[in-house]
């Protein structure tokens, strides 16, 4: 079975869960990425995966950065069922339709400006019809209720007390005689949150994936907060200006009524005009009305005894866009809701460049705020930004409480952690990279578990007793050729983001090969060679300017005896006379036997340790038996190996060891840097992105190796192979996607 993180790894957006298992694929979540342009063009691309061969979809609930990008996978093709909560669903019905607006609206403001300029126009990432299409397909579930699926596998969604509908998912796989739970956590919401019901607390789970929004801050408790909005509503009043409150539509703004209605009952509070300026959140509000039965105690008896918090005097929802510009007259005396939360869409940009410039006006921000948006450089102090092309100055007062926040703070998320009796592994997801890996340590110093924080596209493997990371979605699609064998990693900014082993190293014993398996290198073992001459003549005093025959004396071959050291490295991996003059010039420097002398001075400073040259007949345990195709028949390639390898070629070696000689050599622990250049010159090249490569290869029956490094971008991608079929095709597959990233 295996897990791929899409979305909402070491970010709060694009939540997107893709899990495997048979012949079935699952998405939990299919969120829209918010924040810097860089996550947000992930909106417009095409999904790492087929929408056309995903069997379900599980929705934790509709905040649109769960839910966005649901239109997007009908729209290419998605046909089956959406599973979510009745009240999700319900919420899906304004939030989607509200999205695909939003989309269309977008694009063809940008199409005014790109038909002026003659250039292509856009098209949105969907439409109202894909939207409406998507309603359709969802199916709503109850609370508490386990329900079988697909084939071998069962769901159950447990109240998360985040929205209205917000739900934790159970989820219960069978596979090779095993069946492995994971609970997806979807966004927890804090303990005592009005309105809706305290998150559900479980208390077993093989794997957890849970968010990590808030979780290394604590909120403040619910009376700091009344006390801070009673404060903040007092004084801006008092001065004389608008309040102005940035609030998602979708739960922060029924949350905020519930608490102005609360203080003015309680008289901590003047009167006020509210105006709730988003059809979304009027319409949502409407939704909330309807599942009163999800309400906690508290408001329950709120609308029992007439006091609900989402009607009063002086509660206006505008819908009309006119009625919502009459507001910008407005000077004084106003309380303003209005979305987006972040101030990165919606009305509330109007009423902040009507407002921002205002000493009397106020702005509280009681959500979270995501890096590159309105709302977060309004947070950092700001004081000047840009809204809708516009400079505007910030004079107004800007006021912060974090209390609102329908995430879990940190003591929330580790009481609801702290509940499950064993977890083999927890997965922390949907933060910022100090969040995430913040909160990540306090799991595993505080409740003692093992903890992974996935990047963007990670894939795992998940067994009953194991995790295994494999690498990135997408490089896992890379076509494979079913006669492939060997092993393949890849390598970026110093992490290992691929990994794979296919076929046998061994088809006369069933022995298959593993990530650690030893593969001979047949001429790719040149590298070695030059490195360890340029490693020679610098121990021995000499430069590579050196002419050779002032080492060398008489007995130098014709074609050698002009040349200069720097001259031979670069024809050795050309001809085999070179390499074995090679081998002869670090015997003649160092007294030592060629391969004595690569294994102490090359393999061992950079830790290869499985890196050798070895007998063919005394070849260590896990070492892979090259195959050649003979007649349509494979056989062992015994006659194409040499009995022992040398200057010429004939080492083994694993991937990792590989990676390892990469590191050592260009961080200059095995030659000087300034004889690195002439050692790299000969095996130079250009990966696909136009940027300078460095490839080792060997090729020899029974025997295919490639291992490439772009520096500039720190990519490495190695294959080693015990057969001649797929790896090259395989290698130009992994080059273009990483060219892509």
């Amino acid at each position: 079975m295996q897990l791929e993180f899409l979305g909402a790894a070491e970010t709060v957006s694009g939540s997107c869960f893709l899990l495997r298992f048979g012949t079935y694929q699952v998405l939990i979540d299919c969120g829209m990425f918010h924040g810097p342009k860089e996550l947000r063009e992930r909106n417009y691309g095409g999904f790492p995966f087929n929408p056309l061969e995903i069997d379900a979809v599980i929705l934790t609930h509709a905040h649109i950065d769960h839910s966005g990008l649901l239109p997007k996978l009908v729209k290419h093709g998605y046909p089956g069922p959406i599973y979510a909560t009745e009240a999700t669903a319900d919420l899906c019905t304004i939030m989607l339709p509200d999205s695909a607006y939003i989309q269309e609206a977008e694009v063809e403001r940008k199409n005014r400006k790109l038909a002026r300029q003659g250039q292509p126009l856009l098209e949105p990432i969907y439409k109202r019809e894909d939207a409406d299409q998507t309603l359709k397909q969802f199916r709503p579930m109850i609370y508490d209720e386990v329900v079988p699926i697909l084939p071998g596998l069962e769901i159950c969604m447990r109240d998360a007390g985040h929205i209205l509908g917000a739900a934790i998912v159970e989820v219960w796989v069978e596979e090779d005689g095993s069946r492995i739970k994971i609970v997806f956590s979807g966004d927890i919401g804090n303990l005592d949150q009005p309105i809706v019901q305290d998150p559900t607390f479980l208390q077993d789970a093989d794997y957890v994936i849970v968010e990590s929004t808030y979780g290394t801050r604590y909120h403040e408790d619910r009376e700091n907060r009344s006390a801070r909005l009673a404060e903040v509503v007092r004084d801006t009043m008092a001065r004389g200006g608008n309040l102005l409150i940035p609030a998602f539509a979708l739960g922060r703004t029924q949350d905020l009524l519930h608490e102005l209605r609360r203080l003015m009952d309680a008289g901590e509070i003047p009167p006020l005009k509210v105006y709730v300026d988003s059809p979304l959140a009027t319409s949502a509000t409407e939704i909330f009305r309807k599942h009163r039965s999800f309400f906690d105690y508290e408001t329950r008896i709120m609308l029992e005894e007439g006091r609900s918090p989402f009607e009063f005097a002086g509660l206006h929802y505008t819908q009309s866009v006119e009625e919502s510009k009459r507001l910008n007259s407005i000077t004084g005396g106003a309380v303003i809701i209005s979305a987006s939360g972040m101030c990165d869409a919606g009305r509330i940009k109007h009423h902040l460049k009507h407002n921002l410039w205002r000493r009397e006006a106020a702005v509280l921000l009681i959500g979270y705020q995501a890096e590159g948006t309105l709302g977060r450089q309004l947070q950092d102090g700001a004081k000047l930004v840009r809204i809708h092309g516009e400079q505007v100055v910030v004079r107004a007062k800007i006021h912060t409480i974090t209390g609102f926040s329908a995430h879990g703070d940190k003591t929330a998320l580790m009481r609801w952690l702290g509940e499950f009796d064993s977890v083999k592994r927890v997965f922390v997801v949907h933060g910022d990279k100090d969040a995430v890996h913040g909160f990540a340590q306090e799991i595993e110093e505080s409740l003692g578990l093992p903890v992974t924080v996935p990047k963007l596209d990670e894939v795992f493997e998940l067994t009953a007793n194991a995790v295994e990371r494999l690498g990135v979605a997408g490089l896992s699609e890379a076509h494979v050729d079913p006669e492939f064998s060997g092993v393949v990693k890849v390598w970026e900014g110093g992490d290992q983001i691929f990994s794979g082993a296919y076929g046998l190293a061994d088809r006369r014993f069933g022995v298959s090969n593993t990530p650690d398996t030893r593969f001979a290198m047949g001429p790719g073992s040149s590298f070695f060679t030059v490195t360890a001459a340029a490693s020679a003549l610098n121990q021995s005093g000499y430069t590579l300017a050196v002419p050779l025959a002032e080492i060398m004396g008489e007995g130098m071959p014709d074609w050698a005896l002009s040349m200069t050291a720097a001259e031979l490295l670069e024809e050795a991996p050309k001809r085999n006379d070179a390499l074995e003059l090679l081998g002869a010039l670090v015997e003649k420097l160092t007294g030592e036997e060629f391969i004595k002398y690569t294994e102490s001075k090359i393999f061992a400073p950079a830790g290869m340790e499985k890196t050798g040259y070895f007998r063919l007949d005394r070849l260590p345990e896990g070492t892979a038996t090259g195959y050649m195709l003979i007649d349509e028949q494979l056989i062992e390639n015994v006659f194409a190996v040499p009995i022992q390898g040398g200057p010429a070629g004939g080492a083994y070696t694993t991937a990792a060891d590989l990676h390892r000689f990469w590191q050592a050599l260009l961080a200059g622990r095995i030659i000087p840097d300034d004889m690195l250049c002439d050692v790299l010159k000969p095996f130079a090249g250009e990966a696909l992105n136009g940027l300078t490569s460095y490839t080792m290869q060997g090729q020899a029956p029974g025997i295919t190796m490639i291992s490439t490094i772009v520096p500039a971008l720190e990519q490495e991608v190695t294959i080693l192979s015990n057969g001649e079929k797929g790896a090259w095709d395989l290698y130009n597959d992994l080059m273009a996607f990483l060219e892509k990233r």
